[in-house]
C-alpha cells in the first residue's frame, strides 16, 4: 500500500504520498485527456467558478493512477475482515509496512521519469523521451527485483524487527514472500503510469486501475470466500492483477509517442537520470522514515488493535491518494498564474489551498466516518469495533491537513522551492520521532499510533500553508522573492 500524502515532490513535478504530478496535458492523444496550457485557453479576468471548472477537469481524469496500490490493499483488507479472522487481518500490517517501504524508496523513480520525458517532448525531442523512459523502466525493474529478493531471503527477519505479535508474524511472512515476487511489475507500472502521465495520457493508466481493481476483487471472492485460503488467497489476487497491470501499461506505452525499447541503458543515461532526483533523495527519506514510524508502531500493537487499526488505515490511505491530483493541478496552473499577475496567482493558489483542505475533510468522512458508524463492513469480530470507533478525530484532524499541505507543496514545487519542501520534511520527521517516542509509554490502545499520524500531518500543514501563503502575498511581503532561487 501505498501513503498519502501521501503519499509527494521535488522537482517541476510532484506526486504526494503515492501519485505523480504532471504539467497540463496538451497532445493528440485522447481528446478527453488533453488540456491546452492555461495562459492560452482562458482570458486574464477569470471567475473562481471558472478556475474551479478547469481545476477540476484536470483533476478527475487523473484520480485513480495513484490508487493503484492502496485500492487493492484495502480490496484485501475488506475481504480478509468479511471472510476470514482477526488473525489473518492483522497480519497485513507488518507486512504492508515493508511493502510501503520499498514503493516510497523508488517513487523518486516515477517523478524523475515524468520531469525527463516531459521536458524532452516539450523540446520535441522523442529519441531523449524514449531514451529517459527506457532507462527508467531498466531500473524499475532491477531495482523492484532487487527489494523482493531481500524480502524473499530475509522477510521473517525483517518482520520481527518490526515488533509484530508472534501469533501474526506465520502469516505475514506468508503474505510478504508471495507479494515479493510482484514488485518488479510494481514499481514497473508505477514508472510506465509517469511515461503515460508526461505524454499527457491519463485515460490510459485510469482504465488499467480499473481493470485490475476488478481482477483483484474476484479474486478475492474466490480465492478467499470460496476457497478459504485467506492472507495466501489475497497475496496470489494482488500478484495476479499487478502483473496484469505492468502488461497493459507496457501495451499502452508501445501505443503511444514515446516508444521505450528494454536495454540496459548507457553511463551516461544513468547519470542524467539520476540526477533528476536531486532534492527528491531527501524528501522521500525523510517520508518513508515517517510512514515507517508510524507503522512500526501499529505493529507492536496486540492482535486485537492491530486487526482494529488495518481496516482504518487501508481506507485513509486511500483516501489521503485522492489528494495527489491537487498537487498536480498546482504543478500545472500555477506557472501560467503567475505569468497572468499577482491577481490570478493568489486566486488561483487561494482555490487550491481552500479545495485541499475541503477534500480532506470529505476523504474524512468516508475513511474514518464510514468505519466508525459501520465496522460491521470491514471487520465482523465486534470486538474490534470500539477499537476502530476510538481514533474518529485524529483521523479526520490528519486528512485535512494531509488535503491542504498536498496544495501547498504543488504550489511551493512550482515555484521551485524544493529546498524547503525537504527541510520541512526533515523537520516533520523529528516532531514525530519524539511524540511517537514518548506516545508508547504514555498513551494506550490506537491513540499513539493516530494521534501521531495527525502531528505528522499538522507539521507539516503548519509549514507549508503559511509558507505558500507568504509566497502569493496573502501574508507578510510577497513581492520579496526567495522561493524561486532556494535550492539545497
Amino acid at each position: 500500500m501505498r501513503l498519502a500524502d501521501g503519499p509527494e515532490p521535488g522537482k517541476n513535478v510532484g506526486a504526494d504520498d503515492a501519485g505523480v504530478g504532471v504539467p497540463p496535458p496538451s497532445i493528440d492523444s485522447e481528446p478527453a485527456a488533453t488540456f491546452e496550457p492555461l495562459a492560452q485557453q482562458l482570458p486574464a479576468e477569470r471567475t473562481q467558478r471558472q478556475r474551479l471548472i478547469e481545476i477540476l477537469t484536470f483533476c478527475l481524469p487523473v484520480v485513480l493512477v495513484p490508487l493503484a496500490d492502496p485500492i487493492m490493499s484495502l480490496i484485501d483488507t475488506v475481504a480478509l475482515g468479511r471472510m476470514s479472522n482477526a488473525v489473518q487481518l492483522a497480519a497485513l500490517g507488518p507486512s504492508s509496512l515493508l511493502l510501503m517501504f520499498s514503493n516510497y524508496l523508488l517513487f523518486g523513480l516515477s517523478v524523475g521519469t515524468v520531469s525527463l520525458v516531459a521536458e524532452a517532448l516539450k523540446d520535441k525531442d522523442t529519441a531523449a523521451a524514449s531514451t529517459a523512459l527506457s532507462s527508467s523502466l531498466f531500473l524499475a525493474a532491477t531495482g523492484g527485483a532487487i527489494m523482493g529478493a531481500v524480502y524473499l531471503m530475509f522477510g521473517p527477519q525483517l518482520l520481527a524487527m518490526t515488533g509484530a505479535d508472534a501469533a501474526v508474524l506465520p502469516h505475514a511472512a506468508n503474505y510478504l514472500r508471495i507479494r515479493a515476487l510482484a514488485l518488479p511489475a510494481v514499481i514497473f507500472s508505477q514508472v510506465s503510469q509517469a511515461g503515460l502521465l508526461a505524454q499527457r495520457d491519463s485515460l490510459s493508466p485510469f482504465r488499467v486501475v480499473l481493470a485490475i481493481s476488478c481482477v483483484s476483487l474476484v479474486g478475492d471472492l474466490l480465492l478467499i470466500g470460496r476457497l478459504g485460503m485467506g492472507v495466501v488467497g489475497a497475496a496470489w489476487t494482488t500478484v495476479a492483477a499487478q502483473y496484469l497491470g505492468a502488461t497493459l501499461l507496457l501495451r499502452a506505452l508501445r501505443h503511444g509517442r514515446v516508444m521505450p525499447s528494454l536495454r540496459v541503458p548507457s553511463s551516461a543515461e544513468m547519470q542524467n537520470l539520476l540526477r533528476t532526483f536531486g532534492v527528491l533523495t531527501i524528501f522521500y527519506a525523510a517520508k518513508n522514515l515517517s510512514y515507517v514510524l508510524i507503522q512500526m508502531t501499529a505493529a507492536q500493537l496486540s492482535t486485537v488493535l492491530l486487526a482494529a487499526h488495518q481496516p482504518i488505515w487501508s481506507i485513509w490511505c486511500l483516501m489521503s491518494f485522492s489528494n495527489t491530483p491537487l498537487e498536480s493541478a498546482g504543478l500545472a496552473f500555477m506557472p501560467s498564474a503567475r505569468a497572468a499577475g499577482a491577481h490570478e496567482q493568489r486566486q488561483t493558489a487561494k482555490l487550491l489551498l481552500t479545495m485541499g483542505a475541503i477534500n480532506g475533510a470529505l476523504g474524512s468522512l468516508v475513511a474514518v466516518g464510514l468505519p466508525c458508524a459501520a465496522p460491521q463492513l470491514f471487520a465482523s469480530d465486534p470486538a474490534l469495533w470500539v477499537h476502530m470507533r476510538s481514533v474518529w478525530l485524529p483521523g479526520v484532524l490528519a486528512l485535512v491537513c494531509c488535503g491542504a499541505d498536498v496544495a501547498a507543496n504543488g504550489i511551493l514545487i512550482s515555484a521551485k522551492d524544493t529546498a524547503f519542501v525537504a527541510r520541512a520534511m526533515v523537520t516533520c520527521f523529528s516532531v514525530l520521532a519524539g511524540f511517537l517516542w514518548w506516545a508508547r509509554q504514555s498513551l494506550p490502545g490506537l491513540s499513539p499510533v493516530w494521534w501521531g499520524l495527525c502531528i505528522f500531518f499538522a507539521t507539516r500543514a503548519f509549514q507549508s500553508v503559511p509558507r505558500a501563503l507568504r509566497q502569493i502575498g496573502v501574508i507578510g511581503d510577497g513581492s520579496r522573492s526567495q522561493l524561486a532561487t532556494d535550492t539545497v
